[in-house]
């Protein structure tokens, strides 16, 4: 069907399908992909763009010009921004009042959850239509294996990708990063490049040209600690890790160095899973002043063990794993984790078994920051069964919680609360 051997084009515009030239002989664009390899890869990486701020941009055409920040809480974090704030030097995870040094003018917006995680629903309910291989890891970015999908949909997994972009630009007034190569780590690699608005593809024949001069940076793991460790070792680039041995790099990394020296030749084997199941059910409180005071502290907990348990009631969701997260008034960040034998959803439950963790913990306050966490999800038992306690002196209270659950759900969030005695 197509001359492999020769480096093909397609344009992001009309989707015409011609040699490598420097515009579309169809629209006349300028936009288009060409490689080589363009029609035989079929791994991709898909990023939303800035998703967040782009999604207030898109609601609000008033701020399409205007630095905006995603975030909130006087004592929160830039949890995303657009790429116009990102010109003054913002990003992601700073604090916000060093964003706002930087730019003074950026327009702050809290972020609405319940808004972004419908968009997403949106985007991943169009990628799932073109192959069933798809494994997500935020709201805003997925992993697609589009290996004989032209047998379903009679398009190139290029073609159908391609599409994706124009109907979430068209439809929803937002801009996606694609990423194709062989293996998933190039993928994401690639998508990385050139944003937003970009379509790059890393080919198995010049991946090695293609990262040699990359930072070490790129590769997912290495973060400040292991790259300080790297640049120590004169590590800094892809090629300074090519010129190594496994045997040298795992002795220095342990089993970690295995990795690197794969990918510093470009393999990865590791699979794309769909993710029917979500891997864990997660909040967290920023406080707006340190908490030393013991009560209060239980109280934000009793909070999160609530607000997690609602969203595991909601998806039909039980864990066996609890972790929390403790971040102090200097920044040290501290988590303590148990795996029950049992499967867990209650926010009784939850609170009882966070509870001693954070007693393990307090000489840690004060605190700036809590956050619970539930993993190792699995589908709940049948709805109305009242599980096993973990404490039998917890049992009515078990009972009392599911109960107001029902009032809840038929009357409103606010109509009734929970309280406890500390």
């Amino acid at each position: 069907m197509f001359e492999y051997d020769q480096k093909n084009s397609i344009c992001k515009e009309c989707f015409q399908i011609f040699l490598d030239q420097i515009r579309c002989p169809s629209c006349r664009s300028p936009r288009i992909v060409s490689h080589k390899e363009l029609f035989s890869l079929n791994i991709a990486h898909v990023d939303c763009d800035a998703f967040y701020a782009s999604i207030e941009k898109s609601h609000n055409p008033e701020l399409a010009n205007k630095p905006v920040i995603v975030g909130s809480g006087k004592r929160g974090i830039v949890t995303t921004c657009c790429y116009i704030a990102r010109i003054n030097g913002i990003k992601s995870a700073m604090p916000l009042y060093v964003a706002k040094k930087l730019c003074p003018n950026a327009i702050i917006i809290a972020p609405r959850m319940k808004l972004y995680k419908e968009v997403s629903n949106l985007i991943y309910s169009k990628m799932i239509k073109l192959t069933p291989i798809l494994e997500t890891v935020a709201l805003d970015e997925a992993y697609l294996n589009l290996s004989g999908t032209f047998q379903l949909h009679g398009k190139t997994s290029v073609e159908l990708l391609l599409n994706l972009a124009k109907e979430v630009e068209n439809e929803l007034n937002l801009s996606i990063s694609i990423g194709l190569s062989e293996n998933r780590f190039l993928a994401k690699l690639a998508s990385s490049i050139n944003k937003p608005r970009s379509f790059t593809v890393i080919g198995k024949e010049d991946k090695l040209d293609f990262i040699r001069d990359l930072s070490v940076n790129c590769i997912p793991g290495v973060g400040p600690s292991l790259s300080k460790k790297l640049k120590s070792d004169s590590i800094e680039k892809f090629q300074h890790l090519m010129k190594l041995n496994q045997k040298t790099l795992k002795k220095r990394y342990g089993l970690y160095g295995e990795r690197l020296w794969k990918l510093a030749k470009g393999e990865d084997n590791k699979i794309i899973a769909p993710n029917n199941i979500k891997k864990s059910i997660s909040k967290e409180i920023t406080f707006d002043v340190d908490l030393s005071e013991r009560t209060q502290i239980k109280k934000a907990l009793w909070m999160l063990s609530e607000n997690v348990s609602e969203e595991l009631k909601l998806k039909q969701m039980a864990g066996n794993r609890i972790t929390l997260k403790l971040k102090n008034y200097n920044f040290k960040l501290s988590s303590l984790s148990h795996t029950s034998s049992q499967s867990l959803k209650l926010a009784e439950d939850l609170f009882i078994i966070s509870n001693i963790l954070l007693n393990k913990k307090l000489s840690l306050s004060p605190l700036r920051l809590i956050g619970l966490s539930v993993s190792k999800l699995s589908p709940e038992q049948a709805e109305g069964r009242i599980e096993k306690s973990l404490d039998t002196i917890h049992s009515k209270k078990q009972k009392t919680e599911l109960a107001i659950d029902k009032i809840r759900s038929k009357f409103g969030k606010h109509v009734i609360n929970k309280g406890r005695i500390y």
